[in-house]
Order: C-alpha cells, then sequence, then structure tokens
C-alpha cells in the first residue's frame, strides 16, 4: 500500500515517502498545478526534475493538424518521473551530434521541468528550449539537452515536444476548408505558443519567475525564436531571447528553398497538396487522417537534392495570419519584441551541414543560381581544386543558412534601439587530434549543456570545462538580467548601429568587430534582390534593407 496525502492547492508542494506498492520511486516530491497533481523526482544534486508533463490534449484522430486544445485534468497523482514519447520522425543519421533513438508516438505534447527547488526565497529566471532538428526531428527530452545543469546553476528550465514534418506543419486545401478560415500549417508553431502560455501560467509551482522566462534555441529552435518574437499573439510571453545558429529572415514566396526562404499560405497548400496526392497517394484530409503517423512520417521524409523547395509544407509558413509578415519585415519596422536579444553562430557553421560539390559542380551552380554575380560569390567562396570546392560549397550553404540570419537579427534588432548582444562561438570540440574540424553547427550544445560524457571517447580537457562555464555564466546572466556580462569575460558591449560588435567566445574570449562581414554583405545583397523581386513595387521594407546592409561595413 503507497502512503496518504492530502490533496494540493495549485502552486503548492510538499515531499513525500511512497512505498513501491504504488510503482512510484521512494522518493520524490507532489506538486500541484491547474490538471492535477504531479509526481517528480529529486536528483542527486539535489534538483528536482518533473518529466512527461501534458501541456496539451493528444493531437490524435480528429485532433491531427489541429490547433492544439488544453490538456484535460487528471485526477490521480501523475507519475512524472519518464519521458513522454517523442513526436514521430525519421531516425536521427550519424554525425557529431550524439541524438539518441527515442520511444515515438503522435501522441507527443509533453514538456520536462528541471528546478533547483520548488520552493525558492525569490522566484527563479526560466529558461524554455527550442530543439534543433530543422522542423523535422529532435524532442525535448534528447539527453543532449537535459537541464540538470542549468537547475544547478540557479534557474528552472523546460523543454518540450511539438509536433515536426507533416504531421506538424502540412498545409492542405482541404484544412484551409475545413477550418472556415481558409487557413492551414503550422500546428507545430502552435503547439509552441501553447506550451509557452503553460508556462506563463504553470511555472511558479516549479519555483520559476513568470515574468523572467527567456526563449533559447539552436538551429531551428532559434528559427522559431525568431518567429516567436515576430508573431503578436506571443506578446508577453517570455523577456529575453537566444539565437544561437538559426534565423527566420530570408525572403517569403512560393518554396522554401535550401531552408533558406519562408513559404506563404498558398505556396505551402500547392505543395502540400502535390505531396499528399503523389507521396502520400492521399485524394483527401480523411484519407490522410486514415493513414498512420508512421505512414504519414515514410511518405514525408525529405529529398535533400532539393534545393528548389526542400521543406515544401513541413515547417512554418507566413500564412497572413499567426505569422502575418515575415520576421525580416517585421524586425525592419521595429515591431518585434522589444526584449533583450543574444544572438549568434558558429565560426564553422557549414561543417556536417550542407551540400558538398566537386569543382566543376561547384562553379556551375554559381553562374545557375546567382547570374551576373557569380563571379564575386567565386572570389569569397574560391576554389581551385575540387577539395577547396568541398569546403566552399559547404561554407556557403553554412553562411547562408545560419551565420547570415543570425547576424541580420543582430543588426535589425539593434536599429530599432533594443538591447542586443551579438556573439561568434570558436571553441573547437575534440573531434579530431588537432581539432580541425572546428566548430562545427551545434557545437555550443555540448558546452551549454555540460554533455562532454556522451562523447567519451573525444579528449576534452581543461579548456573545453572552462568554455563551458564561461558560457553557462553569461547566459545565465543574461536570463537574469538581459545583459550577458559576467566575471568570466571581457567587457561584452552591446551591439550598435554605429558600433556593430561581436564576442569571440573560445578559449581566449575577446570583443571584437563582425567577423566574415565580405560573406555577410554578399547574401544581404543576395536577399534584398530576392525581395525585391517577389515585391517589384517596392513597398516599405526597402529602406529598412538598406539600411541593414549599411551595417556590414
Amino acid at each position: 500500500m503507497g502512503s496518504r496525502h492530502a490533496p494540493l492547492n495549485a502552486g503548492t508542494a510538499c515531499w513525500i515517502a511512497i512505498e513501491t506498492g504504488e510503482g512510484f520511486p521512494e522518493l520524490g516530491e507532489v506538486i500541484a498545478i491547474g490538471n492535477g497533481q504531479l509526481f517528480g523526482d529529486v536528483l542527486p544534486c539535489g534538483s528536482r526534475v518533473f518529466r512527461g508533463i501534458p501541456y496539451a490534449r493528444p493531437p490524435v484522430g480528429e485532433l491531427r493538424w489541429r490547433a492544439p486544445q488544453p490538456a484535460e485534468n487528471w485526477h490521480s497523482v501523475r507519475d512524472c518521473t519518464q519521458f513522454g514519447p517523442a513526436p514521430v520522425q525519421p531516425c536521427p543519421s550519424p554525425g557529431p551530434l550524439p541524438l539518441a533513438t527515442e520511444r515515438q508516438s503522435e501522441d507527443c505534447l509533453y514538456l520536462n521541468i528541471w528546478t533547483p527547488t520548488t520552493s525558492p526565497a525569490a522566484p527563479l529566471p526560466v529558461i524554455v528550449w527550442f530543439h534543433p532538428g530543422a522542423y523535422q526531428m529532435g524532442s525535448g527530452s534528447q539527453p543532449l539537452w537535459h537541464g540538470d545543469t542549468w537547475a544547478r546553476e540557479g534557474a528552472v528550465f523546460v523543454s518540450f515536444n511539438h509536433r515536426l514534418g507533416k504531421l506538424g506543419f502540412l498545409a492542405h486545401p482541404d484544412l484551409c476548408n475545413e477550418n472556415g478560415d481558409g487557413l492551414s500549417g503550422n500546428y507545430g508553431l502552435m503547439d509552441q505558443l501553447a506550451a509557452l502560455r503553460w508556462v506563463r501560467d504553470n511555472i511558479d509551482a516549479f519555483g520559476g519567475d513568470p515574468d523572467c522566462v527567456t526563449i533559447f534555441g539552436v538551429s531551428s529552435g532559434a528559427s522559431s525564436v525568431s518567429l516567436l518574437m515576430a508573431i503578436p499573439d506571443a506578446t508577453g510571453l517570455f523577456h529575453r531571447a537566444i539565437a544561437e545558429s538559426g534565423g527566420s529572415f530570408g525572403p517569403v514566396g512560393p518554396s522554401t528553398g535550401i531552408g533558406d526562404r519562408w513559404q506563404t499560405l498558398e505556396g505551402a497548400v500547392a505543395a502540400g497538396a502535390r505531396w499528399a496526392r503523389d507521396r502520400a497517394k492521399a485524394s483527401n484530409i480523411d484519407s490522410l487522417r486514415a493513414m498512420s503517423a508512421a505512414a504519414i512520417c515514410r511518405a514525408g521524409k525529405l529529398d535533400r537534392d532539393d534545393r528548389g523547395d526542400l521543406f515544401g509544407a513541413a515547417r512554418p509558413i507566413v500564412d497572413g495570419h499567426l505569422v502575418e509578415e515575415s520576421p525580416f519585415a517585421c524586425f525592419a519596422r521595429g515591431h518585434q519584441s522589444p526584449i533583450p536579444l543574444l544572438t549568434g553562430a558558429a565560426a564553422k557553421e557549414a561543417m556536417g551541414m550542407g551540400s558538398s560539390l566537386d569543382q566543376a559542380s561547384h562553379f556551375a551552380r554559381a553562374h545557375e543560381e546567382f547570374g551576373s554575380r557569380a563571379e564575386l560569390f567565386l572570389e569569397l567562396y574560391t576554389a581551385s581544386t575540387d577539395e577547396q570546392a568541398l569546403t566552399a560549397s559547404k561554407g556557403a550553404d553554412g553562411d547562408r543558412l545560419f551565420t547570415w540570419q543570425n547576424a541580420t537579427m543582430a543588426r535589425l534588432h539593434a536599429v530599432s534601439g533594443f538591447a542586443t548582444y551579438h556573439y561568434r562561438f570558436e571553441q573547437a570540440p575534440p573531434v579530431d587530434r588537432d581539432r580541425s574540424y572546428g566548430a562545427f553547427h551545434g557545437a555550443s550544445i555540448f558546452y551549454a549543456f555540460n554533455s562532454f560524457g556522451l562523447r567519451p571517447y573525444w579528449q576534452w580537457d581543461a579548456g573545453d570545462r572552462s568554455v563551458s562555464q564561461m558560457l553557462l555564466s553569461s547566459w545565465l546572466a543574461f536570463a537574469r538580467t538581459g545583459n550577458p556580462g559576467c566575471d568570466a569575460l571581457p567587457d561584452w558591449p552591446r551591439h550598435e548601429v554605429q558600433n556593430p560588435c561581436q564576442m569571440r567566445i573560445g578559449a581566449t574570449p575577446t570583443a571584437a568587430e563582425i567577423a566574415r562581414k565580405d560573406h555577410i554583405g554578399f547574401w544581404d545583397d543576395h536577399y534584398a534582390l530576392q525581395r525585391r523581386q517577389c515585391d517589384p513595387a517596392g513597398d516599405n521594407k526597402t529602406a529598412s534593407e538598406h539600411r541593414s546592409i549599411s551595417l556590414c561595413g
């Protein structure tokens, strides 16, 4: 028989010892939120973790491809000692990031909370983590980004799942018709908003301050951060933003390119209809809802060679409703969330990402895509041999997908006078003996989460641990105050219009001018031209574009 305890009021907590007859661990903590009572683990370090908390109803059956609905209440104590299932997704590909294969289900809308204490002397800063994975893969429960390190440092850390791929972002004519408002898509983005509203309403029960919430994402997680800063419905749900190695600042049009453009509703609906007909072999939305989630996932597998519309109807779109306008347009007009921003990219974003070409293909692609500007492109991404072309072609994709995105985010935010801090992550993990692989896309995650033990055969050293503590101290200072300055770093000046600078984070951190200015300037001009081609009349974004470009120096 398990021990008995009185029901708790929402926002209260108590320790309980429960005999194993009820299936719970012997020692844990029960807290109460609006939906009911939760039982969580106490970690050896003293922090608490509550796993697998539902923040919305399972999006299954008739709720597939619908906005998330509030989670239902429960009446007994809910066991939150195990993670909920990850969203349905392809198996992770081999790479430098150690990503585990997890239990999956379409019933996936769960979040996890690590907290140093549920009864702090004063409310604690809250970090909400947006995982990477190109909106196709990932979860809040991957061991690489468990939040115990952040809890030990004094923050309440939240991770969560959202729907992915076609299950999370399909736009389709039938969905537009059944919704009555002509809209479809963006369901995974709606999940993110639902998770943030849940945090606002419940995080005080875990010791967190609902008025001091930082959203923090890497790669597609950083793209989500920039989108949320541009969404009016997200206003007030967070108070600081950290965007690492990603953003949503490319032009808007009918297709997604290689992931550097954002689809309109019309473009996504057309892409979704083609996919349903040609790949899923489904004539209508009822047929699609009758398919298993695994079959939807298989039919939604990306064609990595499709540089015209890699992510068609499979990631967020500019629908004119939830996402009223592109993040570039929103930021250029100064209508984004007026909050402190910390953003940057890694020194070698292209490693492990992008396409690799031989010299002939590199030259041919340059002339095909850039026309009269091909020679300038080839001066910046030069290649005299096939080996150099492999590096140059990947470098170009790394710059356009990541480095340029974060530089643009920093510039546009600073132009509006909002507190902006820019960085470049230069610490190379020991992938190889001489660390020549460099600071690759996602490398900072090892340091932000002290996850070195997941690559035990890499030769981590005291310098890596020092950078990890430096980064943690700085990011936590930012979460608390909106300023990343800390004792471990030299003075970190704001990124200003007249003084654009970045902190170079590595063994010897240094505040310096923006790296790769010429490369960033090339992509500034390239995307400005694309925006003008999409809008030949030249709307009121044009002046802002020129102002943005001038900041490259």
